[in-house]
């Protein structure tokens, strides 16, 4: 069954929920690592600190939902591209923009933000998001281009986008396989089960 605009929209907002503040965190603690590591010297760059204060700004936008989240943010990518910071602050922005409805401008915010990720696990992170935001506007094929090839500890969670997404277009076939795959990944969750139980277990059963 084919879901409504608004459960798309639901949907992405629920994810970004549980997923989003972790990553962002995670990236933040490598940035501050990174510092250390380099010495209070490196932290006294006038770029590096100007980046980091306006994040910080930023982040305490998003949190209260104060303002407009989304143009800040562009405004905060773009001028401090080439730091650290650029690829979190349009990650922001997307979010922002999801709570907005506006979808058009998460998808070209995701894409920059995959343009200026330099780790792996922010690039995969990205793709998660922009692929949710895909099939949202009924781009299907392109949603699960983002998740042919899966990043090492990611396997499990494109799979099962990628069954969501089958699923929802009726190749149940293909759906099933790619819940195998991240039941392989993930055999502890319950919900992800139930996905793989409702399939039919064959072509045959399907048709």
């Amino acid at each position: 069954m084919v879901a409504s605009d608004e459960e798309q929209i639901e949907r992405i907002r629920d994810w970004w929920s549980e997923h989003g503040k972790t990553v962002i965190a995670g990236v933040v603690l490598g940035v501050a690592g990174l510092i250390g590591w380099q010495g209070w010297q490196g932290w006294q760059d006038n770029r590096v600190a100007s980046a980091a204060a306006a994040f910080a700004n930023l982040e305490q936008m998003a949190a209260a939902g104060e303002g407009d989240v989304v143009e800040r943010a562009r405004d905060v990518a773009t001028s401090h591209d080439g730091t650290s910071y650029t690829v979190l602050a349009w990650l922001i922005g997307a979010g922002a923009a999801v709570d907005n409805n506006d979808l058009e401008t998460a998808a070209s915010y995701l894409e920059r933000a995959r343009a200026s990720a330099d780790r792996a696990q922010l690039v995969a992170t990205v793709d998660l998001r922009l692929a949710r935001v895909l099939w949202a506007q009924g781009e299907h094929d392109a949603a699960l281009e983002r998740l042919a090839e899966p990043p090492a500890g990611f396997d499990g969670l494109f799979a099962e986008l990628r069954g969501d997404i089958l699923a929802e277009r009726g190749d149940l076939v293909a759906a099933r396989e790619a819940y195998e795959t991240a039941v392989e990944s993930d055999a502890a969750n319950g919900l992800l089960q139930m996905k793989l139980d409702s399939l039919p277990a064959n072509a045959e059963e399907a048709s």
